[in-house]
């Protein structure tokens, strides 16, 4: 984790005028593992006090209080947030970023679905975006909104376009919810890297398709490359198992920084399976 946060160059201290007593790389980091524990902030910290060896790894003077590392949470920004994310698909070692965009719906309350439907209340959730490197199963961007609202396929250009700052592109894949002209120019004219979003509308015959890219949908792409998305779900499902599927948070600022560190937490569970795999790939055996 700590080499995540220099790649990306996250300063110690968010102030020069800052107390100093805990630097921002060690509430990261408790924030993280908070997400991995499920644990509320008062039940994390008296998790802490048991855990000594890892407040010796983190260099930890005194254990926070729990108010300490709320009150963070809801001070640091989404941008801070979203450059960490994104600096897990680069020390992968990956040249070029075989994109796969999926949403999902985390829930805001733990109510029953028994009693929603007895008590006709409505069912709140909020919707996580990710555009994530399907090769390599980590999540390069997300985005975060309440639901339900407007389309997903309003949240494709900006993961789209954040992902392709990073590293660039060769694929991208999407479902049908994604279909657009727009985004299959986006991608083949300015990104130049191969979409393969299948057309909606199957019973419509091609020369009543519009656009160029979506008739070529029509016409056929390739089923390997484009099963490759189911990648999407594989991701998050292993969040919400790992994770779950509430969010305990109340304010929206919050939740948001909640899913946040739910998709950091899930890149780094990523990034150590993949290099634990590759020691023992290359362990050198025993004959």
């Amino acid at each position: 984790m700590y080499r995540v946060l220099r790649n990306s160059r996250i300063p110690l201290f968010l102030h020069r005028k800052s107390n100093h007593v805990f630097t921002m790389w060690q509430h990261l980091v408790l924030l993280t593992i908070r997400q991995y524990e499920g644990k509320s902030y008062r039940m994390f910290v008296e998790w802490l006090v048991e855990a000594h060896y890892f407040r010796l790894f983190l260099g930890l003077s005194r254990i926070p209080h729990f108010t300490t590392l709320q009150k963070f949470a809801g001070r640091i920004s989404n941008t801070l947030l979203e450059k960490i994310i994104s600096s897990f698909i680069v020390i992968s070692g990956t040249k070029h970023i075989f994109v796969g965009i999926d949403s999902t719906g985390f829930k805001m309350t733990h109510a029953s679905q028994y009693y929603t439907e007895r008590t006709a209340a409505r069912r709140k959730y909020t919707k996580l975006s990710i555009g994530a490197d399907v090769l390599q199963q980590i999540i390069c961007s997300i985005k975060i909104r309440r639901a339900p609202t407007r389309h997903d396929n309003m949240d494709f250009r900006p993961i789209i376009t954040r992902i392709a700052e990073i590293l660039p592109l060769s694929v991208v894949t999407a479902d049908k919810g994604y279909d657009s002209e727009d985004n299959h120019f986006l991608i083949r004219d300015g990104l130049h890297a191969l979409s393969i979003i299948p057309a909606r509308y199957e019973h419509v015959p091609i020369w009543r398709t519009h656009g160029m890219y979506r008739k070529q949908m029509k016409r056929g792409y390739s089923k390997m490359l484009y099963n490759q998305r189911n990648k999407d779900e594989t991701i998050m499902s292993v969040i919400k198992r790992l994770f779950g599927e509430y969010i305990s948070s109340r304010l929206v600022k919050t939740q948001n920084r909640e899913l946040s560190f739910r998709c950091i937490a899930y890149n780094m569970h990523r990034l150590t399976n993949i290099v634990i795999f590759v020691m023992i790939s290359t362990w050198p055996s025993i004959s």
